[in-house]
């Protein structure tokens, strides 16, 4: 790439210009999900290079409301140094945006959009790849499941999935061990070596390809059977973040519901908050729905989504979600649990953040909110007591960093310090 913008955007590294591009320029399914800057174009076009399902937009829209502030522009934001901490240097929101990739952007205080930015050629209606807040989605639905009473926190994972009951990652975890990421689980969530743990998870679902004389399950549900005990930890022990038990969440929610994760989101969300666009879900070489990364969606309709949560619930003078399973949230789960886990570190290693069922939960004084986060810059940001919401949408070169993670978060702060004066 000849650009020297360190944080050029597609049209201005000029991808997939051409007939056909060059092929520098050229992105196919082996740069699309994880490979930069080939992501600064791919994540708003993923369908073209996986299986998808749709998942159908309202049969009425609902308008956003919007009231533009602009003095959010002129606000400061803190940078990090390169192990998440604040650096002393502050930067315009505008620059903000641009150092961290950003593609979409939507600041909401009480039902109005008070701040959006579109960049990266995105648009309100246009989908885009959405990684791990896919698994907040499965974890939202498993608590509404709870809810209603048609399965259990204490209930054993074999209860619902009798096929787990040899894999031992599972057998003996409760429901709730695998909502929270607390069941102890082998499994090594490290994105940067390609022979990883996480890395063979993304092959038997499709993202990555084979690597050679390795030996693969066959789809997600096999691979699920083959996961085992961590032998240093017990189940509950700890926090430890770890893509497959999302996959084993939603295989449970959809036999006590009868829903598939797309059937499940339309008919309990997308159909009540007037989404107006097109939204899928990636599929493995099975056709099956992986639940821990597969969401694309558009940022008006993520923005409703979580104008919704903010406001306890109710969207359109209607409680779409029960307002207890957004206590549920806000409570989160023990921070010890989560403070003795490898993920408390930079941000996150302040003892006041927990996990729980998916979601991100900061414990802050003046900043509780619970987050769902995925990786390469996606955020959906929920602060109940201020009644503010974040969407954002990006498409960073590192998949996570410290200083990422910290960069963003300290966006959040400043909207937050500047929004409940």
């Amino acid at each position: 790439m000849e650009s020297s913008n360190e944080f050029a955007t597609a049209a201005e590294l000029h991808l997939m210009e051409g007939f056909p591009p060059p092929e520098d320029k050229r992105i196919n399914k082996s740069n699309a999900f994880w490979t930069p800057p080939y992501n600064r174009w791919s994540y708003q076009n993923m369908r073209m290079f996986f299986p998808s399902k749709g998942i159908p937009h309202a049969e009425k829209p609902i308008p956003v409301q919007r009231s533009i502030d602009q003095a959010i522009n002129g606000l400061l934001v803190a940078k990090p140094d390169e192990n998440g901490r604040p650096s002393g240097q502050l930067v315009d929101m505008e620059t903000h945006l641009k150092e961290t990739f950003t593609d979409s952007f939507i600041v909401v205080h009480g039902d109005q959009i008070v701040y959006e930015q579109f960049l990266n050629g995105m648009t309100p209606g246009q989908p885009h790849q959405m990684m791990s807040v896919t698994k907040s989605f499965a974890g939202l639905f498993a608590l509404m499941a709870i809810e209603e009473g048609l399965i259990h926190e204490e209930d054993l994972i074999p209860h619902h999935i009798p096929e787990l009951q040899n894999a031992t990652a599972f057998s003996e975890a409760t429901f709730g061990h695998v909502l929270d990421m607390t069941n102890a689980m082998a499994f090594n969530e490290d994105y940067v070596d390609p022979e990883s743990d996480v890395h063979n998870y993304v092959v038997v679902i499709g993202l990555n390809e084979p690597l050679p004389g390795k030996a693969y399950a066959g789809s997600i549900y096999e691979y699920l059977t083959t996961l085992s005990k961590a032998t240093d930890y017990e189940h509950g022990e700890i926090f430890s973040y770890q893509s497959p038990t999302v996959d084993v969440v939603n295989w449970a929610v959809n036999r006590v519901t009868g829903l598939s994760y797309g059937e499940y989101m339309y008919e309990r969300l997308w159909s009540l908050l007037g989404t107006d666009g097109e939204a899928y879900v990636l599929l493995d070489r099975n056709g099956t729905l992986f639940a821990s990364g597969g969401l694309n969606a558009a940022p008006y309709d993520l923005t409703r989504f979580a104008t919704m949560l903010a406001n306890n619930g109710i969207f359109n003078n209607q409680q779409v979600v029960p307002s207890s399973v957004i206590q549920k949230l806000m409570a989160g789960a023990s921070t010890e649990v989560f403070s003795k886990g490898p993920n408390a570190v930079s941000v996150f290693g302040s003892g006041d953040w927990s996990y729980r069922a998916y979601w991100w939960v900061r414990h802050t004084p003046g900043k509780e909110a619970f987050m769902a986060s995925g990786i390469h810059g996606q955020w959906i940001y929920v602060d109940v007591d201020r009644n503010i919401a974040i969407v954002k949408q990006s498409s960073q070169p590192d998949s996570e960093t410290e200083y990422g993670i910290a960069y963003d978060i300290f966006g959040f702060d400043a909207l937050v310090n500047y929004l409940s004066r």
